[in-house]
């Protein structure tokens, strides 16, 4: 006999809602109205349950059902397992409607000021009844929460490698200059490691990848850059050129995010080539983390702007 055949014939579901509604209503009569049947038929399945589980559940003192020790002890489990049932209902009746649970997603406080709330309001006029929770990580944590389920979709700067996730290339800026309105070299087109010689500069902490590519510029060029102050986020940097600190090198992408009136973002050269891609977990998605994942493509290049590079 096969396991579902098996289970069938172990348990009949109309027994236990007969008997449930029996402890409930106290009689078969009340029993019989809630289910809608007959009180034959609510009487017929009690015999049955008794019958395939050889026990007595009720007994008849002065023409009333009165439960036993064991019928007390049935009726937990049934709403017990009843509850399970509903829930099962609710989950499977879920699944065949459009995705209702929040669309996570999580990002570097770099980009959170500007780019994803661009990205969520696009996302949001295709979806207005589906909420999004946004996480803010450090690029550190981003891909690890990725893989684990534990975030639909982010964006970083690469490379990224992880088995667990999917990496979908975005789009390549450049590193620029934030540079205090105050400064002679905020009215340049462009500015050199040379030009940066005997300036104060903002730069971003040696634990990043991007960090390794300006040092290299400036060692390349003879230059030993004047660091005034080290910080891990780029908000921090524009924050400090914004206050007159020094000249703050970044990509373009997190320049544009927290550009200020006190500042002005000029190009850097040589080129220093930061790429962005948009992470996903390895396994299929919702249709929209789809929608969200082009939302953050066409937020991304309106941002960056003229300082889109072409792919090299």
């Amino acid at each position: 006999m096969q396991w579902g055949q098996a289970m069938s014939n172990f348990l009949n579901l109309r027994e236990f809602m007969a008997f449930s509604a029996v402890m409930k209503t106290g009689t078969t009569i009340g029993a019989a109205k809630a289910l809608n049947l007959s009180q034959p038929s609510i009487s017929r399945l009690l015999n049955d349950l008794e019958a395939r589980f050889q026990m007595v559940l009720f007994r008849r003192v002065r023409g009333r059902l009165v439960a036993t020790e064991q019928a007390d002890i049935l009726l937990d489990e049934v709403e017990r397992a009843f509850d399970g049932l509903k829930q099962l209902s609710e989950f499977t009746g879920k699944m065949r409607r459009p995705q209702t649970r929040p669309l996570r997603l999580v990002i570097s406080p770099s980009l959170s000021y500007r780019f994803v709330p661009a990205a969520v309001a696009l996302f949001a006029r295709k979806h207005p009844a589906l909420s999004v929770i946004i996480e803010m990580r450090t690029m550190d944590l981003v891909t690890e929460l990725i893989a684990g389920d534990l975030a639909d979709v982010s964006v970083n700067l690469l490379p990224v490698e992880h088995p667990g996730v999917r990496v979908i290339p975005l789009l390549d800026v450049p590193t620029v200059c934030v540079v205090p309105r105050s400064n002679p070299l905020a009215g340049k087109k462009t500015i050199t490691p040379a030009m940066l010689k005997h300036e104060p500069l903002i730069q971003i902490s040696r634990r990043y990848p991007a960090r390794a590519r300006v040092d290299q510029v400036f060692e390349t060029a003879g230059v030993t850059p004047q660091i005034r102050v080290e910080t891990g986020t780029s908000a921090a940097a524009c924050g400090c050129a914004a206050a007159g600190l020094g000249i703050a090198l970044i990509n373009a992408l997190a320049a544009k995010e927290y550009q200020s009136q006190q500042t002005r973002i000029v190009r850097f050269t040589p080129v220093i080539r930061n790429s962005f891609g948009i992470i996903r977990p390895r396994r299929p998605v919702s249709a929209p983390v789809m929608d969200m994942i082009e939302c953050l493509r066409q937020a991304a290049f309106n941002q960056a702007g003229v300082f889109h590079l072409d792919p090299g």
